[in-house]
């Protein structure tokens, strides 16, 4: 089955805000992460569209949208919930990759009544991200990009030299950008108040993200369920897009019995 990507934009408080949109069913809005909207190539976009109405917005600050009055992580999470409001077409599933993840607990907190579910991949919040040491030479663009999304990555194409430049400058321009107190705090002390089915997906290879954290989820939200994809690199849903898909769409789906699936 062959599924369209569409690329629209809509206007959201004062910020056109970009978004791909793909496929027909309940809907599925992907919070991407440090890097903006993933490369035009990747298939996982597709992939979830052929159950599943998917919409991929790019945040305030990112892809060529506008800041706008955005100053905090909760200003940014206002944006969010005001398009799945206007766009999402009543309450709906939320995939929160990497740096996403934490707009994706602060939408499930603040605004229960648009989020029917919630996947966490690779959460960032709670990492502690360090300069390396004096003398250690910084990781090439290679490694960055192996590190990110494996030896096996799920696209059309690899991203061409103007989308790796779009992703490395939104790491750049947003970093630290969005206020948010030390460690994110503020939102692990909340945890706790996530109602919603919630899946935390760990890659076993990501060098980007420590498992270590993952444990404030697990700890604080009652309703999670954690799955770990094997050999999987950070970016899951381009490193390891067939198994990351399916656990999405099944979790959607089912909920927390999509477990006793037997894959028929």
């Amino acid at each position: 089955m062959s599924v369209e990507v569409y690329d629209k934009s809509v206007e959201i408080d004062g910020i056109w805000i970009p978004y791909r949109e793909a496929g027909a069913g309940e809907t599925i809005v992907f919070l991407h992460g440090a890097g903006g909207a993933p490369p035009v190539t990747a298939s996982f976009v597709a992939m979830l569209g052929e159950r599943h109405r998917v919409l991929v917005p790019s945040r305030p600050g990112f892809d060529g949208a506008a800041v706008g009055d955005c100053k905090t992580m909760l200003d940014v999470v206002a944006v969010m919930a005001a398009f799945i409001a206007r766009v999402g077409d009543g309450k709906v599933h939320l995939v929160a990759q990497s740096a996403g993840g934490a707009i994706g607990a602060w939408l499930a907190i603040l605004h229960p009544e648009l989020v029917e579910s919630l996947v966490l991949s690779a959460p960032a919040a709670f990492a502690h991200h360090r300069a390396p040491p004096a003398g250690v030479a910084r990781p090439s663009p290679e490694e960055i990009e192996k590190r990110l999304y494996g030896d096996h990555p799920t696209w059309s194409a690899p991203p061409t030299e103007a989308e790796r430049k779009r992703i490395a400058g939104n790491a750049m321009a947003n970093m630290g950008r969005f206020s948010a107190p030390e460690g994110n705090s503020d939102l692990q002390a909340r945890l706790g108040e996530i109602t919603v089915p919630v899946l935390l997906i760990v890659a076993t290879e990501d060098r980007m993200i420590p498992e270590a954290a993952m444990l404030p989820y697990q700890e604080s939200i009652p309703s999670l369920i954690r799955i770990f994809i094997h050999g999987a690199a950070h970016e899951m849903p381009i490193a390891a897009a067939t198994p990351w898909v399916k656990l999405v769409a099944e979790f959607v789906d089912r909920g927390e019995y999509f477990l006793v699936n037997s894959g028929t």
